[in-house]
């Protein structure tokens, strides 16, 4: 009896596997229950017969397959399979959206809404008054006795003027908290360290000659010392690049740049978030400078998909270049997220000046299939020839919280 078991198991998986290698039952495996597009694409859904069609749907050659074209919003298009199973594919067409690549070199200056506590000194009382009433590292000092202070500079101006009793607001995270500084001969040293800013080199991912604004990093910019976001706003200035440390396993490697024209504003940052900084943008610059003729679409995540791909930063001075990678993994992401994708560089002239994907190329632009898909966000620590990228889209809508349709499902990182 086991083995009459045993044969007809074997005959059922046989037959199984024969009837997928039948036309008709491959193309029912195929068929999608959802498609996502944008308004500047045409797609191809293959049929068994005549789809029951809109206007906007039109049949092509061949006569097994139709072509999308939509406006935006969402339909159904309805078909019946074997002639009598009804089946539907749900279409969701987005507005398309254009955008100029960047690739270029930035220099990033970003203030913080206040001076940000980084370590802690014994001052003249023998203490840390800071540490003594419980403000931590990472706390933001935001003002002293309703005086506001933005740097340190005015942190120690107000402070010289002062006597015990005297409030502080500080922000910590998102709460903020009013400590009182008592029992304190003379002026007073709050015995802290404090930071005010944050400067650095990175890559424009792209501008938007729609809204002015631009998006530039692909990930949030955070304190050297404490990992805090620096929460406040800041400037962007041409840079160049003026050597390259390759990376290699368990060493990252960086860009080594200097801003190139300090009297020379191209931007103004007022948003700094897991997805890159955002800002306004001298659009002339963006399209001066970048490496396309004109814009291009941004790809829908579920646009992006594992394959060849060129990735576009700077090595050398200002030229923007492009470097051959291969995408090798896209994550399922319904909301906006970080690490969309996992990159690969086989670009010859990237691996032997760079040794892969260093510090400084966040934000560096992915082009695919004439679209913009990503920016490059991190590199992994044990093997620089990958890395992880952003998806445009997310960068472009950071506050989106669902999309209809995402793409399937996807080393310890550091930032590019």
């Amino acid at each position: 009896m086991a083995g009459w078991l045993r044969a007809l198991k074997i005959a059922v998986l046989v037959a199984a596997t024969t009837l997928l290698w039948i036309p008709p039952v491959r193309h029912l495996v195929e068929l999608p229950t959802s498609v996502e597009m944008s308004t500047d694409d045409e797609i191809a859904i293959q049929s068994f017969h005549p789809f029951t069609l809109r206007s906007f749907v039109r049949p092509v050659d061949p006569p097994s397959a139709i072509t999308v074209t939509a406006d935006a919003g969402d339909f159904d298009v309805a078909d019946r399979i074997f002639g009598f199973i009804p089946w539907r594919t749900r279409v969701h067409v987005q507005p398309a959206e254009r955008v100029i690549v960047g690739g270029q070199a930035v220099g990033i200056r970003l203030m913080s809404e206040g001076p940000m506590v980084i370590g802690y000194r014994r001052a003249a009382q023998g203490i840390s008054l800071a540490e003594a009433n419980h403000i931590e590292v990472g706390d933001v000092i935001l003002s002293v006795d309703g005086v506001p202070v933005h740097t340190a500079k005015e942190l120690q101006a107000v402070l010289r003027e002062k006597r015990a009793p005297f409030r502080l607001v500080v922000a910590r995270g998102s709460k903020l908290r009013e400590i009182e500084i008592r029992d304190v001969a003379g002026p007073p040293e709050l015995g802290v360290y404090v930071r005010d800013r944050a400067v650095g080199v990175g890559t424009l991912t792209f501008y938007d000659p729609a809204t002015g604004r631009f998006a530039a990093l692909g990930h949030l910019v955070t304190d050297a010392d404490t990992g805090q976001p620096i929460l406040g706003r800041g400037t962007v200035y041409p840079a160049a690049i003026t050597g390259i440390q390759p990376g290699k396993a368990g060493q990252p490697g960086e860009k080594k740049g200097v801003f190139s024209g300090l009297k020379r504003e191209v931007g103004e940052i007022d948003e700094n978030t897991p997805y890159g900084v955002f800002g306004r943008m001298d659009g002339s610059f963006a399209a001066r400078t970048s490496p396309l003729p004109g814009p291009i679409a941004v790809a829908l995540p579920g646009q992006v998909h594992p394959g060849p791909a060129v990735l576009y930063t700077v090595l050398h001075g200002e030229k923007i270049e492009g470097f051959q990678v291969v995408i090798e993994h896209t994550a399922r992401q319904m909301s906006p997220s970080t690490k969309s994708m996992i990159i690969r560089v086989v670009d010859p002239r990237l691996l032997e000046q760079a040794g892969g994907i260093v510090q400084g190329m966040s934000g560096s632009p992915i082009v695919q299939d004439g679209r913009l898909v990503g920016a490059v966000t991190h590199v992994f620590v044990s093997d620089p020839v990958r890395g992880y990228g952003v998806y445009a889209y997310w960068m472009l809508h950071p506050n989106r919280h669902e999309l209809t349709f995402a793409p399937a499902e996807a080393a310890h990182p550091e930032a590019a």
